[in-house]
């Protein structure tokens, strides 16, 4: 198990996120996954910034936001506003293709 603190750490112009678990660069065989949870990042996104059109496929996704607020849209036409106090699932079955982006 990981300190909080110790978590693994990407920086870049846009993005400042903290993993829990190993990811991209930062792969440590031993520290993969808990149970059934492969990934939880705590990500902070640059207004008007984020994750451009990417693919997922077999996995459920949650996302909730802490401050401010994060646009949805996904390759059917789904558009939503996720916002403090409010989480979304979004299940990538076969997959899926969305963006996440700061709604600042």
């Amino acid at each position: 198990m990981q300190r909080a603190a110790d978590r693994l750490k990407t920086k870049i112009s846009w993005l400042d996120s903290k993993h829990s678990f190993s990811f991209s660069r930062h792969y440590d065989p031993r520290n993969t996954h808990h149970g059934l949870l492969l990934v939880n990042n705590d990500d902070i996104v640059t207004a008007g910034k984020g994750f451009e059109t990417h693919p997922h496929e077999d996995m459920e996704i949650v996302t909730w936001v802490l401050q401010g607020s994060l646009v949805h849209q996904d390759y059917v036409g789904h558009n939503g506003l996720i916002y403090p106090g409010l989480a979304q699932r979004m299940s990538a079955g076969t997959g899926i293709m969305h963006s996440e982006k700061n709604d600042s």
